[in-house]
Parts: structure tokens; sequence; C-alpha cells
């Protein structure tokens, strides 16, 4: 008996009888004798897409069929079948038996010296085959996991390259296939490892239309011939016992072909790779480099590599970087190239905002070299529409002057290089300092730890500013000195250098600025020189009917503020464009700040000299506060100003006694008051500042004594 259909295959629930199916083989027809093929599925329809399989003289023996059905592509073999006995031929929708020719077959026995390359697929093979003229194009029947069922016996004396597909099957396909070729006697097996940053699942025939020339193409298979040995150390001793296995090393390196090497002034080694088609920037000695490394090092050959030829790996790639690689100036989340600024998104395609004197846009590839570290976190896209004043009320500053200062610092933070003034968050309890930097803090730089304590050290704070573009310190109750001289030099970019760990001689050094936000309860901002480089902002009580959930709060914070980063780009454009025609009549000490927010003014729908004139008064009053909080420089102002009108010239000892004098047993006895002249003479440099604004004249005299000189405000003069 028959099936019903004459063209459904021979299998479980079609044979009348067991063993059927053995009654038929797969024979070579004789010319003229085949009888015509079905057009048609019996469920599937008409195919989409045809490939036919011939023996070594041309004769067809099957095809490839492919399929579109509601749920996808789908493929079916369709083979010409003889019966043994009668000699009858049927087309059946079944599989060739194994030993199963290969596709591409007749081409392969004409071209008996060419070297072969193995695709993943038929239509990856006939791409292949267009792409690289020189070679022969085959691939095995029924997919990546029938391989083992084809006939690779052709490969004989074949110099093979594999090119499976660029996922974990074809990973497995073009192991597969090295192993069969080299058994049925191949000359030599290599595999093919997917170029940096292509997708998923990539092939011959994405390379193909992808534009690759056959020159591309041809130095793909020239580099993974050279680069990568299918045979196992075993199977290549006992073909040649003089040939020795490519160490992993420099497997390695062959697969960093794709890679920029680089280097920063410090002449640290970074790498540039292609990811998911687009292109991370890292350190060569980082975690994520070397997690790639080793990916591309399994992906390529399916093993493991030593942690000592990895760091030998290592070590080889950043001497090239160093020697041999370019120049560049590493940023995270801002940089600069050219003319135009680039504010990372942090998003899984490293997109980033160009921002230039015409405006600002999202590019998929910034010209500048962006890194990044594990605590940053993305911001949102930003949106054009909204204006600043959508910020304001999120924010319970108490004062417009207030809110000013506070944009003024954000837009600055948009800057690629200091100084930026340190923003100082001053309330009292429950006014909300923590949640007004983590929202400020978010508009420029997301983190995962948003706010912190204070590091212990100066190598913490550096680490942090090293992995952060901007710094919160969060509830601060004193300012220790060492931390106030250290946040003056980071805002004014003065740089650190520290020794490097487990070393005696080596630096680490860091020669840059950063944004800076400090809240507390306490004046922060005692010290005159912090004084000068901050901006001190308060924030307003809450009463208890103005108190919001914070899942409400920040929820109607995220929802605008795309809208919020779209008006601070803007107006970071504006500064770009009018930064070269500001003229300031009197250059404050953080000249740089306010020049490039009066440039961004005309974005803000500020009035002319608005940010100027909060910015002075907020300078004063910062500067006030911290003159009275030096105990030195108001015993200067009391003791010199009322008993000496003609002014002080004397040693530090002397005058350390006159003021000893003046000042109170509490005083004297305080932390804060210097106990020796040599004190004494380093507080009143530090006081001069302060004592300047109050129109004091403080010098020093070098002839034979080492003098101290100070001259008292003139009659109208001071503050």
């Amino acid at each position: 008996m028959r099936p019903a259909d004459p063209f459904a295959p021979i299998g479980k629930g079609n044979a009348a009888e067991p063993g059927k199916r053995q009654a038929w083989a797969i024979v070579a027809p004789v010319p003229n004798e085949s009888p015509p093929a079905p057009t048609e599925h019996f469920k599937l329809g008409k195919p989409c897409a045809r490939w036919t399989y011939t023996d070594v003289a041309g004769s067809v023996l099957g095809y490839q069929l492919r399929f579109e059905a509601p749920s996808g592509k789908e493929f079916r073999p369709l083979t010409l079948w003889r019966h043994i006995d009668s000699g009858r031929l049927q087309w059946r929708w079944e599989s060739l038996p194994p030993k199963r020719p290969l596709y591409g077959l007749q081409g392969l026995a004409g071209r008996p010296s060419a070297p072969v390359v193995v695709t993943e697929g038929e239509k990856a093979a006939d791409a292949a085959a267009r792409l690289l003229p020189a070679f022969a194009a085959v691939t095995s029947p029924n997919g990546s996991k029938s391989a083992a069922k084809a006939d690779w016996s052709p490969l004989r004396g074949r110099a093979v390259t594999v090119w499976p597909d660029a996922d974990v099957p074809g990973f497995e396909y073009g192991r597969t296939v090295a192993k069969l070729a080299l058994a049925a006697g191949a000359d030599s097996v290599a595999i093919v490892s997917p170029p940096a940053g292509v997708a998923v699942g990539w092939d011959a025939a994405d390379a193909l239309a992808g534009g690759w020339a056959s020159a591309r193409a041809a130095e793909f298979i020239a580099a993974a011939r050279s680069a990568l040995i299918g045979e196992s150390s075993t199977t290549a001793e006992t073909k040649d016992p003089g040939r020795r296995r490519t160490p992993q090393r420099d497997v390695l390196i062959g697969l960093t072909d794709s890679c920029e090497l680089w280097h920063d002034a410090a002449r640290v080694a970074y790498a540039t790779f292609g990811v998911n088609s687009h292109a991370e920037h890292w350190a060569v000695r980082s975690r994520e480099f070397r997690m790639w490394l080793s990916g591309q090092f399994y992906a390529a050959t399916g093993a493991a590599i030593g942690g000592q030829a990895l760091e030998d790996g290592i070590r080889i790639l950043e001497a090239r970087a160093v020697n041999d690689g370019s120049q560049h100036e590493p940023s995270i989340r801002i940089g600069r190239s050219g003319a135009a600024l680039y504010l990372d998104l942090c998003d899984a395609r490293w997109r980033a905002v160009e921002i230039t004197s015409a405006g600002w846009s999202i590019v998929e590839k910034p010209a500048a070299k962006l890194l990044r570290s594990l605590s940053m976190r993305p911001l949102p896209e930003p949106e054009t529409g909204g204006t600043i004043d959508d910020l304001r009320g999120f924010l319970n500053v108490r004062s417009i002057d207030d809110f000013i200062l506070v944009v003024a610092w954000l837009v600055a933070a948009f800057r690629d290089r200091g100084p930026y003034p340190v923003l100082t968050v001053q309330g009292e309890q429950g006014t909300g300092k923590s949640v007004f930097s983590r929202i400020i803090r978010s508009l420029i730089d997301p983190s995962a730890a948003p706010i912190r304590a204070v590091p212990k050290d100066d190598r913490d704070l550096v680490v942090s500013a090293g992995n952060s573009w901007t710094l919160v310190f969060d509830n601060l109750s004193v300012m220790p000195a060492w931390f106030a001289d250290a946040l003056c030099r980071l805002a004014t970019g003065s740089g650190f250098a520290t020794r490097a760990l487990h070393t005696d001689r080596e630096e680490i050094i860091f020669d840059a600025a950063r944004p800076i936000i400090l809240n507390g309860i306490p004046l922060l901002t005692d010290r005159a020189d912090l004084a000068d480089r901050a901006v001190t902002i308060h924030l307003a009580t809450l009463a208890e009917d103005m108190r919001n959930p914070e899942d409400d709060f920040f929820a109607a914070f995220e929802a605008k503020k795309p809208l919020i980063l779209g008006a601070l780009l803007n107006a970071a454009a504006t500064a770009l464009r009018n930064l070269a025609a500001v003229k300031l009549e009197r250059a404050p000490r953080m000249a740089d700040f306010v020049k490039w927010i009066t440039a961004a003014e005309p974005a803000l729908c500020w009035e002319p000299g608005q940010f100027l004139a909060a910015y002075r008064d907020n300078r004063r009053d910062a500067l006030e506060s911290s003159f009275d909080a030096d105990a030195v420089a108001v015993a200067i102002r009391d003791c010199i100003g009322v008993d000496h009108p003609d002014g002080w010239t004397g040693t530090a000892t002397e005058l350390l006694a006159v003021l000893n004098d003046r000042v109170s047993e509490g005083v004297r006895k305080s932390k804060l008051w210097p106990l020796t002249a040599q004190s004494l003479g380093n507080r009143i440099d530090r006081a001069a500042p302060a004592l300047r604004t109050k129109g004091f004249a403080v010098a020093r005299h070098h002839s034979g004594q080492r003098l101290i000189i100070i001259k008292p405000p003139k009659a109208g003069g001071g503050s």
C-alpha cells in the first residue's frame, strides 16, 4: 500500500507495512528520467526560495525549500528517491539518508585544488561563493544540528575555513564541522571569528548585504586561517610532529585586530572595540576589557583562555597602545571633540548628546572618547519644548536668587573643563537636603550611589572623582581641613598625586576638575578659600501639609526630567554660541564660570546681569560668614582696627601675644586658635583674602626679622 498523498513524507503513520521505508534508496537518476518535482507543499503551499542539491556530475538529488508560514519561515527538504525493486522514481518530502551530499558538491568537485569555505546554510554558501571567487563554497543540509549526517569525504586534502553564524548554535556548528572535516582528511581547518559589533546570527549573506567586497572577505578569511587552527594539538602533532600549537596568547592578540588601541597623556592604555553595532571605550586593564577578550577567545576557539595567557596578552596590548597608538583625552560623562561637547546618555547603545553652538542632538557615534564606570546610570532622552522653570517646582529653595544659582551650577556642569563652583546646600533638619542633592545630580550624572559620605583620604577622593563626573557628599556635620583643601583643588583642577598601591615609586596622577555638591546643617564654607569657590544656597522649611510621598514626588520629577534636561542643553548650546562675545567688566574668582553663565543667560530668560548680581551677593554673604567663623581674622579686626588704628608691624610671636591678650580665654583654649607663632603665620596667610574684603592690608617683610605688617582700613573704607 502507498500513502494517500503521493508527496507526503514516508514516516510514522504513513507506511502501511513495517520496513517499507527500506525499499527506497537515493540513487542518481538517468538524465530526462526524473518525474517533475511538485511545485507546492501539501500544507505550506508554494515555497519562497529553493536551493538545489546535486551529485558531482550535476544530476539533481533534491532541494531545500523555504516557506513563509504564519509562525515564521520554515524549511522542508524535497528529495528524489528510487524504489529498489521496481526502479520507480518518486519525490518525497523528507531528508536524504545519512551521508547526505553537501550543497555545492558539483562546484567543489570541479575545482579540486581550490580552498573550501563551509558556511551554515545554503543562502550563506551562495553569498560566500560571490564574495570569495577563489574558494569553493559548500554547506551541509538540514541545519546546523545535522552536520554529522553529511558526507564530508569530498574535503579530503583540502584547506578548509568554516564561516558559521555569529551565535551559539553557529559556534557549535563550527566546532562540529572542524572535527568532521579533520576526520575526513582535510589538510587544514580554520574557524573564523565574527567581526566585533555584528548582530547575533550574522553570516556571509549579511556580509554581502552589508556591502562587503571580495577583498574584504578574503582578508577576513585569511586572518582566520593564520590565527585559528581548528585542529587539536594531538591531531596536528600526529600529522606533522614538528608542528606546534598556536599559543593562546597569540590567538588572543589576533582577535584584537578590529580594536583601536590608544593612550592618554599619562600613558594609560585604552581600547575601543565594537559591541552590537556600537563602539565602547575601556581601559586595557579594566575588568570589562578582560571580559570582552575572554568572550572573544571562547567564541573563536570554544575554550577558556588561561590566566597567564590573558595577562601576557594584556601586557602586549598595553605596550602597543602606549607605544604605537594615538593619544586622546578620555572623558567621563562630559567630553569634547573640536568645538562640540558630548553628554554621555549612558544607555545600552552608547549614544550621546552632541552640543554645538547651533544646538544639540542625539548621536549614535560620539566623536569624544567617553568612558564609563560601573556606578554610572542612564540619562533620559532629552526633549525640546520645556523651560528651566519646569525645575522650579521641585526645588524648595528659599529665594529666586538661590534658584538662579542652582541653575547656573547645573549649566556650568555641562562644560568639559573647570573651574566649577562648589554647590553647598544648607538647611535645617527636614528641609530635604538629601533629596535636593539627588535631584540635582540626576540631571547631569545619575549614579547607583548618588550621595556619599566624606572619604577617608585623598586617595579615596581621587578614586571617586575618576569614576564619576559629579561628586555629592551628604549630611556633613563638620568640614575637615584636609577635605576643604582637597575640594578647593578638585573644583579648580589643581591636580592630585598619590602613590600607587603596591609600588614604591609610581604615582597616580589626577589632573581634572569636577562639579561638587555638599549638604549639611552647619556652615560648610567657614574657610575663606572654600567660600571663595562656593555657591551657597539655603533650603526653605517644608510645612507638614506641603510634604509629598517620595514615590509620587519622584514620579512627577521623572516625567518632567526630559524637558528640564532639554532646557539645560539649550542653555549650554547658547553659551557655546555667545561665549566669545562676552566681556566681563570685573573678573571675580570663578571668572570662567561667570563668563559661561553670562553667555547662557538668553536661553534661561533671565534679565541681563541678573545672574551676576545674584552671584556677587551670594559670594559676599559667604565671605562674610567665613570671616565671622575665622577667630584669627575677627581678632585682628577687633584688635588692630581698634587698638592700633595706624596699623601694626611686628613678628608673629609678638602678634600672637597681642592677640592672646585681646581674645577671651574660651577662644584661646579652642581648637581653632593657633598655639604657636608659626601656626599664627599660616592662619594669617589663609585669612588675608577675607581681611582684604574688610579693607585691611596684609603684607610680610624680611629685614633681618620676619615681620608681619597689617594696615587697618582707612576712614570710610572697608565693607
